[in-house]
């Protein structure tokens, strides 16, 4: 959890900086700052106003690190930095430190800024040029309301997900996606060639073969073949004897009187 108080630095203007980029053209300078081994943030680049630039009183707002547990024990660190140095350009133009300590005692903690002009040392410790800050040490923002969503109706909770159903459960394959809007719904079509209906093959009739056992069936049978024998036998008998009764009659006779 990070510290409650942050720091609120707005930065002015710079005089009689060091150029630093003298061999290349015109420095280039913005500002970098941070609060003991808290993060940095920096300003914007400055491009026309060189050793004494304007940089518009810039804001910054950095956070007090969470190692500080006490404003008036941290310190402010302000560099001042050419931009896009060129190879063999050493970018640091000088560096100031400021104790929260003398904020506190001057303006407490607060909205209220104190005004600094600070000396800018050069990285050989030997002092060059100033920048002008206001600085300010005040608690932290923070959201009142963990929870900025309005109560959903009848849930009696300010959590807005409390009144939301659970996930239904999916067994095997899960449901599948709703096709894109704008798009219609995919629909598998027809195989080309249907398949054809099986085909249901009757069980070809089968002759009951005659029990050994079964006496009366095979005398039936014996008796119904000569009875057919029989039969057949009159009908070649009855239709020999029409034959030779128009013989008789003379039927097929024929007048041999034309043929001679």
């Amino acid at each position: 959890m990070g510290s409650r108080y942050e720091v609120e630095v707005t930065v002015g203007s710079g005089q009689d900086l060091k150029n630093v980029n003298w061999r290349n053209g015109d420095l280039k300078p913005y500002v970098v700052l941070w609060v003991d081994d808290g993060p940095k943030c920096s300003t914007g680049v400055d491009h026309h106003d060189g050793e004494n630039p304007d940089w518009r009183d810039d804001k910054l707002v950095v956070r007090l690190p969470p190692s500080t547990t006490r404003p008036e024990d941290a310190v402010l660190h302000i560099d001042v930095v050419h931009a896009n140095a060129a190879a063999g350009t050493k970018p640091l133009v000088g560096s100031a430190r400021l104790p929260l300590r003398d904020v506190i005692d001057e303006v407490g903690i607060g909205s209220k800024k104190a005004s600094r002009t600070l000396r800018l040392k050069r990285p050989s410790g030997r002092p060059q040029g100033r920048v002008d800050v206001r600085v300010a040490i005040r608690e932290a923002a923070r959201y009142h309301d963990p929870s900025p969503y309005p109560t959903p109706a009848g849930s009696g909770s300010r959590d807005p997900y409390h009144a939301a159903p659970p996930p239904p459960a999916y067994y095997g394959q899960p449901p599948q996606a709703a096709p894109s809007v704008g798009y219609p719904a995919y629909a598998p079509s027809a195989p080309a060639y249907a398949a054809a209906p099986p085909v249901v093959v009757a069980p070809a009739a089968t002759v009951a073969a005659p029990q050994k056992g079964n006496k009366m069936g095979m005398g039936t049978s014996l008796a119904v073949g000569a009875a057919a024998g029989m039969l057949g036998g009159l009908a070649l008998a009855g239709g020999a004897s029409y034959l030779g009764e128009r013989f008789n009659d003379g039927c097929c006779d024929s007048d041999d009187d034309d043929y001679y």
